[in-house]
């Protein structure tokens, strides 16, 4: 049983109000209804000048005990694995999961390798719509940017459908390179593109950027490329579901050789993100664009100490030997933390 203040309904929602303002309202417990009265639970008895102040505002009240519902706390990995793994490897759960579509992807340590079905299984009770948890078991690496997953947890599936502001994005986690983490970034460039554009998105993927973009403007044209297969696979599929046939030109292909074979001096805006080889493509992105020149958003990896003011000069050093100068940078920041002490970083710059 717990002390409380009993007031008619009509006067709930000022009552609670200054019992708030005064830090009387215990937040453990729900609200409690009985016929014409609301019952709002204490936290401490109130002073005499508070009562005074309740009478004041409601008029005369009634002080009681009751037993309320508690609130439950919403379920969360970490406070449901309180109670099934040792409290020394609690510190060693991650705090934070990757979610695509129906898939969870998690991060495990090597000491929670005897536990990881437990985690697993652990985070679909804690995130009833997913279907499938995953392990990662490498680096991304390759040609393809890919990652080995294991499963440790629900369905063997690795397609799924995910959303992204309102897009629709079909992919297989196991055969193109996606990052949910990079949401802020497809919405943020999507933003700054305008009407009557041209836009070649370099490292397309499933169409993320191009996707987004293509939704956000009436009167565009993207040229979304990629080397891997099964990725422009899903940039094709996720087009039609998206219904930006005609804006979005799917190209299969190694950048560099697609602009060289059609695509120079056509872009007012080029988007690189290939964080561990656009540097090598700078070249070819300052052929894409126009005479007059145009916006190229690069993205790189860079190790602290100045990260930043490291892409930036890479940027500019790389655009100067391929016969054109960085007029503006418009935005330099980091994008997200990589590897202990190494960034990803995005450079928004206006070349001509």
């Amino acid at each position: 049983m717990v002390e409380g203040v009993k007031v008619p309904r009509k006067e709930g929602e000022t009552a609670l109000k200054l019992l708030k303002k005064l830090g009387l309202v215990n937040t453990a417990y729900k609200i409690a209804h009985s016929d014409d009265h609301i019952l709002i639970p204490f936290k401490r008895s109130p002073e005499v000048e508070e009562r005074a102040q309740l009478a004041q505002s409601i008029g005369p009240f009634e002080e009681t005990t009751f037993q309320p519902t508690p609130r439950h706390a919403r379920k969360t990995t970490l406070n449901i694995l309180g109670d099934r793994l040792p409290p020394h490897l609690l510190v060693s759960v991650p705090r934070s999961i990757d979610i695509v579509g129906h898939i969870a992807i998690v991060e495990l340590p090597p000491e929670l390798a005897e536990h990881e079905s437990v985690v697993g299984e652990t985070v679909l009770e804690a995130h009833p719509r997913l279907r499938t948890v995953l392990a990662k078991a490498g680096k991304v690496g390759g040609d393809y940017r890919l990652r080995e997953y294991r499963l440790i947890a629900g369905e063997d599936r690795t397609e799924t459908l995910h959303m992204e502001y309102g897009c629709r994005l079909a992919l297989d986690i196991s055969k193109v390179y996606f990052s949910p983490r990079l949401a802020g970034e497809h919405w943020r460039v999507s933003r700054q593109a305008r009407e009557g554009e041209v836009v070649v998105d370099m490292f397309a993927g499933v169409g993320p950027f191009s996707i987004m973009i293509a939704r956000a403007r009436a009167d565009i044209k993207i040229y979304a490329i990629d080397a891997n297969p099964d990725a422009v696979a899903y940039l094709e599929r996720n087009i039609q579901l998206n219904r930006v046939e005609g804006k979005v030109i799917p190209i299969l292909g190694e950048a560099d050789r697609v602009v060289e074979e059609g695509l120079k001096g056509i872009a007012d805006r080029v988007i690189m993100n290939l964080p561990e080889k656009a540097l090598e493509f700078i070249a070819a992105a300052c052929n894409a664009l126009r005479r007059e020149g145009g916006m190229i958003h690069f993205y790189e990896f860079a190790a602290e100490p100045n990260p930043v003011e490291k892409t930036e000069g890479d940027l500019r050093s790389a655009v100067e030997g391929a016969g054109r100068r960085i007029k503006q940078i418009y935005l330099a920041k980091t994008v997200k933390a990589t590897a202990p002490r190494e960034w990803q970083v995005v450079v928004d710059a206006f070349i001509i």
